[in-house]
């Protein structure tokens, strides 16, 4: 329990830096279960009025530098999925502030709760606490103390989408982002340097993933947009149970990542396209996400984002509702560069008709695996009504000739 005075001054720092508006303040009704959505989610876009909004869904970002290469990639949309802890980037946070304390704490004695912790009393604390066990290294870091704001220079176009990633769950090995939720886990200490995980505060969410989706979704800034995704599930070990239970769950699990660039740097367990697939074919509704995770921090060239569709005429206070509408719908693609676009997608009377902005190498995929491949910037290609039982979905991979750029739509199912 903090003491008044310092209650009072955590309290008023935590105000001045808007956490306890963005997270505790933020509205708790809980999202009405959504429907899941028609079998061609690109059904009612009018490609001829339609903007492409660079987004990434799963990108850290604690600095102006990281903030500016996204920006340059034309990613406007950023889904920064911060953890250590797992909180949603704010346009003024500051370095350090959730080492001074944090305004929700998961302890193993007691569990989840959404009040002021200060870091500092806590470790100092003069019958609890274990700052002089510590190495000098690090005694010599407390007092922590709230550094200058991470962002010096906001662009005007950017919108910061609530998001984070959440992992340590107790009876899951995945890691999941939040897209659209102000949900926030876990604590600053990576790698248990200043033993809060030794004295009951776990590093991460330390939750059933069942309970963690739910304060997920109940912390949704809109009902009806965004929600969780299942992030790098090869690196992460997850098999096509453990994912189908997840998406049986409830339909704002979205799907999963097919693309992950660090992963794919750290051992070659960055795509996960043949688990996709394994989903589609029992019938289940799975977007694919594209994602550069750390890469951003060092490659200016970065591999993964993806592009939500809304439409041209939205209001600028209407976007960041569209964009997150975006996700929840599967009115996006994903790319690795950002050279080749979606142009146009129509799926009607058995009939997938596709355009790019350029030639490419397309490959028409489908339940029972690949059905056509050709190098060109547009294709059309029909089924038979009795194909429609067998083949079951279809999706586009389109590769670019530098064998770099890769562009995939969201399966469109056939019943």
């Amino acid at each position: 329990m903090l003491s008044n005075p310092t209650r009072r001054m955590f309290l008023k720092t935590a105000v001045r830096a808007g956490v306890l508006t963005a997270l505790a303040d933020v509205s708790t009704r809980a999202a009405e279960p959504a429907t899941r959505v028609p079998s061609n989610p690109y059904a009612d876009i009018d490609f001829n009025s339609v903007l492409h909004v660079g987004s990434g869904s799963h990108i850290h970002c604690r600095s102006q530098r990281v903030l500016e290469i996204l920006h340059r990639r034309g990613l406007t949309h950023l889904a920064v999925s911060n953890y250590y802890p797992s909180v949603p980037l704010r346009r003024d946070e500051r370095h350090g502030e959730y080492q001074v304390g944090q305004p929700w704490v998961n302890r193993r004695a007691g569990g989840y709760v959404e009040e002021p912790v200060d870091w500092n009393q806590v470790l100092a604390d003069p019958i609890t606490g274990w700052k002089d066990e510590l190495p000098e290294p690090l005694r010599t870091t407390i007092p922590f103390e709230v550094g200058p704001q991470i962002f010096g220079d906001l662009p005007s176009d950017v919108i910061l989408c609530p998001n984070a990633e959440h992992h340590s769950m107790t009876d899951n090995s995945g890691h999941f982002n939040a897209l659209g939720s102000y949900f926030a886990s876990g604590t600053f200490d990576v790698r248990n340097k200043y033993r809060l995980i030794d004295h009951g505060y776990p590093m991460g969410c330390s939750l059933p993933w069942k309970d963690a989706a739910q304060r997920i979704f109940d912390k949704l800034q809109f009902p009806d947009g965004g929600g969780l995704t299942i992030n790098h599930p090869i690196w992460s070990g997850m098999n096509l149970s453990q994912v189908c239970q997840m998406l049986d769950h409830d339909p704002r699990v979205l799907g999963i990542e097919i693309w992950n660039q660090t992963c794919d740097q750290l051992n070659k367990k960055g795509w996960a396209l043949d688990l996709w697939d394994d989903i589609l074919r029992t019938g289940r509704r799975c977007y694919g996400f594209s994602v550069s995770d750390h890469a951003q921090s060092s490659d200016p060239n970065f591999l993964g984002y993806n592009r939500l569709l809304i439409p041209q005429n939205t209001a600028d206070s209407e976007r960041e509702h569209a964009c997150l509408k975006a996700y929840r719908n599967g009115r996006f693609y994903c790319v690795r560069t950002g050279r080749l676009e979606l142009r146009s997608l129509h799926f009607r009377d058995n009939t997938l008709t596709l355009q790019l902005n350029h030639k490419a190498r397309i490959k028409v995929v489908t339940a029972t695996g690949i059905q056509n491949e050709s190098e060109a910037d547009s294709i059309q290609m029909s089924w038979s009504e009795s194909d429609r039982a067998e083949r079951k979905y279809v999706r586009v991979e389109a590769w670019g000739l530098d064998d770099e750029e890769a562009l995939f739509t969201q399966p469109v199912f056939f019943a």
